[in-house]
C-alpha cells in the first residue's frame, strides 16, 4: 500500500468538502478528477467523474434549499437528480455494484441530522463496495467518513485531513474491485 496516494487522496477528499462550502463547483470537480486520475482511471473517466460529482454536490445544495422553503417533492426531485448523476459516475468508471443511493441518502439524512440514518447509508455504502469479506474495512471506512463529518463541521482543517488519509489507508490495504468512495 502507497502511504503517499493514501495521503495525497485524503488530502483531495478533505479539499472537496472544503471547496463544497465555498461553493467552488469547477474547482471540486477538478480535484474529484484528481482523485480518479490517481486511483488509475483515464482522463476521461476521471473528468467525466469529477464533473458529475460537482453536479451532485449542487443539486443536493438545491435539495437542501427546498427542505429549508419546505418543498419536500422538490427536495426529493433534487436528491433523485443527484443519485442519477452518481450513477452515472459509477457507470463511467465501471463499476459492477451501485451505492449512488447510500450516497444520496447519507447526504439528505445529514442535512435532516437523522444520525442513525446516516450511518446506516455510510455502512451500506462501504460495505456494498468493499463486499461482506471485508466487514471489518467496512466498519472502519464508516468510522473515519463519520469523524470527517463530524470534525469538518467544527471547521477543523488540520483533522479533517487527517481522518481522510486515515479513510484512504484503510481503504487501499484492500484493493476494493471498486472504491465506496464517490465525492
Amino acid at each position: 500500500m502507497n502511504e503517499t496516494l493514501a495521503a495525497t487522496l485524503g488530502e483531495l477528499q478533505a479539499q472537496i468538502y472544503w471547496l463544497h462550502d465555498a461553493e467552488k463547483f469547477a474547482e471540486l470537480a477538478s480535484a474529484a478528477t484528481t482523485i480518479y486520475m490517481k486511483l488509475g482511471y483515464t482522463q476521461q473517466q476521471a473528468e467525466t467523474a469529477g464533473n458529475l460529482i460537482s453536479e451532485a454536490y449542487q443539486l443536493a445544495d438545491d435539495a437542501a434549499l427546498a427542505q429549508q422553503a419546505g418543498d419536500f417533492d422538490k427536495e426529493m426531485q433534487f436528491y433523485h437528480q443527484a443519485k442519477d448523476k452518481l450513477i452515472a459516475v459509477e457507470t463511467a468508471l465501471g463499476y459492477q455494484t451501485s451505492i449512488a443511493i447510500y450516497q444520496v441518502q447519507w447526504w439528505m439524512y445529514f442535512r435532516h441530522k437523522q444520525k442513525l440514518q446516516i450511518l446506516i447509508n455510510l455502512f451500506l455504502q462501504h460495505l456494498k463496495a468493499v463486499e461482506m469479506f471485508n466487514l471489518f474495512t467496512a466498519i472502519k471506512l464508516t468510522y473515519f467518513l463519520m469523524e470527517i463529518g463530524r470534525v469538518h463541521k467544527s471547521r477543523d482543517t488540520e483533522t479533517t485531513k487527517h481522518n481522510a488519509i486515515q479513510y484512504w489507508t484503510e481503504l487501499l490495504k484492500i484493493k476494493p474491485p471498486q472504491y465506496p468512495y464517490l465525492g
